[in-house]
């Protein structure tokens, strides 16, 4: 039987080790010959916006810049790094665009390595037509040239030009915001509770949409305390704690199987209600458990409190 191999790939401690730095993207589009900065909000989903309300990713396409910097780049060689020395390690952008089944790699426009350390600098445009609905952004190292020869003791590192050494971050773009816009529908009764939630019977949660024909949340302004109505929340509080117990219904609704799906982003379709769920739980401030059912409730009040706080202060 052969022997296994298990090569070393990037750790956090690696990482933080040899100075790893990277902005924050910044993302802009052209219209009529001006450049517009766009506002995001979010860390590893960000939902982008424009003060001037004139950007669509279909219609202007988007343009991003990012600058990686690393202190220590020599620490990234050797037994304790990723790589053999002599090995040259490349860093690149890898995009997806699950909507249109689209993938590519972003190259830095300019790699300089001085005495004070690495430099990368990311330039990119995505014309017109190009993307749609959403936008992976995977930073990754990898053996841009491999080694002539591996120096004793370095076996255990990857030497093969191409193979990927580790991912450093992810972000998501969500273009159409879809997994904060939750179907909600006011219905003004006065032989109506002040809020309940319908449900289709969904076939399969990793492909039925998180739409309003699959489930609904009704909120019934016939009473003062409504706490929404149209764009405008009245009553926060309130607010949170319906969205939380609603959350928490649709969350009993799945299998243990569709959970595992949902938490590990596996066979999700675009949109689909399991997908949502999973962008839902990756924009999440503290991390969600879903046992017993009312730590679930309390970790769901937690984290709608931050998102909608966040929309508040915008």
């Amino acid at each position: 039987m052969e022997k296994i191999q298990f090569y070393s790939k990037l750790t956090p401690e690696i990482l933080e080790n040899c100075g790893y730095q990277s902005d924050k993207y910044a993302f802009t589009f052209q219209y009529q010959g001006v450049t517009y900065d766009l506002k995001q909000k979010g860390s590893s989903i960000i939902k982008l916006s424009d003060p001037n309300d004139i950007w669509k990713v279909e219609d202007e396409g988007i343009s991003l810049e990012k600058t990686v910097r690393i202190a220590y780049p020599n620490l990234l060689f050797g037994k304790d790094g990723v790589a053999c020395h002599g090995a040259e390690i490349g860093i690149c952008i890898i995009w997806t665009n699950k909507t249109l089944t689209q993938t590519g790699i972003i190259l830095p426009i300019s790699d300089i390595t001085t005495g004070a350390g690495r430099t990368c600098k990311f330039s990119f445009r995505f014309n017109r037509g190009e993307l749609s609905g959403d936008l992976e952004l995977v930073l990754s190292m990898y053996i841009k040239k491999r080694a002539d020869t591996v120096p004793e003791g370095e076996d255990v590192l990857i030497n093969e030009e191409g193979v990927s050494v580790g991912e450093i971050e992810t972000v998501v773009l969500d273009f159409n915001s879809t997994y904060m816009e939750f179907p909600i529908e006011e219905y003004r009764s006065e032989k109506e509770p002040l809020w309940w939630v319908e449900f289709s019977q969904w076939e399969d949660p990793k492909v039925d949409l998180f739409s309003k024909e699959n489930l609904c949340l009704y909120l019934n302004p016939y009473y003062d305390s409504c706490p929404m109505v149209g764009e405008h929340i009245k009553n926060l509080d309130l607010l949170i704690d319906i969205l939380s117990s609603t959350y928490a219904l649709i969350f009993s609704r799945l299998s243990d199987e569709d959970l595992t799906a949902t938490c590990s982003d596996v066979g999700l379709e675009n949109n689909s209600i399991c997908s949502i769920l999973h962008q839902f739980i990756e924009s999440c401030t503290y991390p969600l458990r879903f046992n017993p059912p009312e730590v679930l409730i309390k970790t769901l009040q937690l984290n709608i409190r931050e998102m909608l706080k966040e929309d508040e202060e915008e």
